[in-house]
């Protein structure tokens, strides 16, 4: 099996001549290109029905601009096919030229609000527009919400998630935009300015917004499932991360419009966050600023960090590279079945 490449640029791609300008709303504009309404009445997955379940499904909502799938209604009747489908990709590595974000799109509200019900104080926002953070946001915080995460998603020149924390330090609102990429790319660096012009669009007060970036993806379509691992992960390990977010108030992790760069990141951060991580470089890096990490259990299994890394390591046609995120996805789509 193998899905037909979407014509929307990846999510750590960067489109061909397009620069990250500060937008001038908050709110995105509608990509180009959209196809031709359905018919009224007509299921939004009609046709998506077929021998390759995966494939076509893949294929049909690549016809669909952004809003439109994010409208669409999760079908659970084609779920086990899928399932099958990212299951035989992972044991026979075609998963490694193959694109799953905008798979990933349209599962995402079903996948945060299964992570809501089984951490009902995550306080988990999927938040697919600059309006919808800042809104969301606002709302959160005049309920008196002292910590919370908000999935947050570009629209227009392709595909890219990432994930905000929110903790209140002293009535003050720390929000950290964590960046699984590098915010040197195009999609991430657009994503996190239109954050930041909804903040101030929507005049959100005592807001202290700092990006940092993790660094820990390689691939070009894992964002989402990145994005929602580390909000559960920033959940259970919110004790941990109150020095960043205190150091976020102060004025003292980094300047406001200039991203915090991995090695500066690493010593505040647990090494569960780094589960997922993709190159081995990057783990000796983070274990060259906590070289305590090392020995610690990262899961249930007592695997450290290196002994998982290394477990999800596999040889495909081109690299070594790791199944670890795409084995994650089959959990997480798994897991609505339940």
């Amino acid at each position: 099996m193998k899905l037909q490449d979407s014509p929307l640029p990846h999510s750590s791609q960067t489109p061909e001549g397009a620069n990250a300008p500060e937008p001038e709303g908050a709110s995105a504009p509608e990509p180009e290109g959209a196809s031709a309404p359905e018919p009224e009445g007509a299921s939004a997955l009609e046709g998506a029905h077929s021998h390759a379940p995966l494939e076509n499904l893949a294929t049909h909502l690549e016809r669909l601009n952004i809003e439109r799938i994010n409208n669409t209604p999760f079908n659970r009747g084609e779920l086990k096919d899928i399932v099958a489908s990212l299951e035989k990709h992972n044991a026979d590595g075609s998963w490694i030229k193959n694109y799953y974000d905008i798979l990933d799109l349209y599962m995402m509200p079903a996948l945060v609000d299964q992570a809501n019900r089984k951490y009902p104080e995550m306080n988990l926002k999927l938040a697919m527009t600059p309006d919808d953070f800042a809104l969301s946001l606002k709302e959160m915080i005049e309920n008196g919400v002292k910590s919370s995460r908000l999935l947050v998603n570009a629209q227009d020149r392709g595909i890219h998630f990432a994930i905000i924390d929110h903790q209140t330090i002293a009535d003050k609102t720390s929000l950290i935009f964590f960046e699984p990429t590098s915010l040197r790319d195009t999609l991430p660096a657009l994503l996190a300015s239109r954050m930041r012009t909804a903040i101030e669009y929507y005049q959100l007060p005592n807001i202290h917004f700092a990006m940092v970036e993790m660094n820990i993806q390689r691939s070009s379509s894992e964002c989402g499932m990145f994005s929602l691992a580390l909000s559960k992960k920033l959940y259970l390990e919110s004790q941990k991360l109150e020095r960043l977010h205190k150091d976020n108030v102060n004025g003292v992790l980094c300047d406001p419009n200039t991203p915090l760069p991995a090695e500066k990141l690493d010593p505040y951060i647990p090494a569960r966050l780094y589960k997922h991580l993709q190159g081995r470089q990057r783990l000796k890096e983070y274990f060259q600023s906590n070289p305590d990490a090392e020995h610690e259990t990262v899961n249930k299994k007592g695997e450290t960090l290196a002994e998982r890394f290394e477990k999800n390591l596999v040889k495909t046609e081109t690299k070594i590279a790791s199944v670890s995120q795409h084995r994650k996805r089959a959990t997480e789509y798994k897991s609505l079945m339940m």
